[in-house]
């Protein structure tokens, strides 16, 4: 099941853990601002990601997307996580 993430941006704000930098140069390309560097983390504001822009289950997206770090590549939409992070902000599991 595929959901469009533009549409939803709820699993860059579900965790003030996440996303955890966890490859080599994972942090490179995005400003300094956005990084948590004591963490080796992306900067949240509460639970989201200070790389989200945009409103949870409306239109939503990573103004570093380019240079997002591993853990958020490899990310899958409609996985059982996705199903789980859209079901904590009421979003339907299903399109």
């Amino acid at each position: 099941m595929a959901f469009d993430c533009l549409a939803c941006g709820a699993c860059c704000a579900y965790s003030e853990s996440w996303p955890v930098f966890i490859g080599d140069g994972d942090a490179a390309g995005i400003p300094d601002e956005l990084i948590d560097i004591e963490h080796g983390r992306m900067l949240c504001h509460g639970n989201r990601c200070s790389a989200l822009v945009g409103d949870i289950g409306g239109r939503a997206h990573c103004s570093v997307y380019e240079n997002r770090p591993l853990v958020c590549r490899e990310f899958q939409s409609g996985s059982e996580d996705c199903i789980m992070v859209r079901r904590s902000f009421g979003l339907p599991a299903a399109q």
